[in-house]
């Protein structure tokens, strides 16, 4: 699903997609909507590829402030609100 098909994204759909890139590219399965993107490993190297696959599915950006300031549960809120 992507936000070209669909006005609105379920919260939970956005959050869950984010959750699955987000174990993907850190290669940690213990990651969930509490899970801040720096306690798992992240760094500035790897937020762009996270930006750039969230770009690419959903149509949206993330700031990269937003992704190492931010949970990623609030960082889906913050995408369905853009």
């Amino acid at each position: 699903m992507t936000m070209n098909q669909t006005t609105r994204v379920d919260q939970a759909v956005l959050q869950e997609r984010i959750l699955e890139q987000a174990r993907a590219i850190l290669k940690c399965e213990d990651i969930g909507p509490q899970t801040y993107f720096l306690e798992v490993g992240g760094d500035s190297l790897v937020a762009p590829i996270l930006a750039n696959k969230i770009e690419a599915e959903f149509g949206v950006r993330p700031q990269l402030e937003d992704i190492f300031t931010r949970s990623f549960g609030e960082l889906a809120e913050l995408l369905r609100a853009a």
